[in-house]
């Protein structure tokens, strides 16, 4: 949205207002707590978080992106 600005180069009084609509939803949009809720989901109740088995998630990738190689680059 523009703003509209009168022959020398003031802002007019529409002007003057938008801008400050502009910034009082500016400063309500900030004090907004980003919240999502992907955290509260049904889809996520019973799941936990990679922790003391990482180790074996970071090996088997690791295999398969060897295995790939060795397919790619043999054949």
């Amino acid at each position: 949205m523009g703003i509209l600005v009168e022959k020398d180069e003031e802002r007019s009084e529409l002007g003057r207002r938008i801008s400050a609509d502009l910034r009082e939803r500016a400063v309500r949009a900030s004090k907004q707590e980003d919240y999502d809720a992907v955290e509260d989901s049904e889809y996520l109740r019973n799941t936990r978080k990679t922790n003391k088995f990482s180790w074996f998630w970071f090996i088997l990738s690791f295999l398969a992106a060897a295995a790939l190689v060795v397919i790619f680059i043999v054949s």
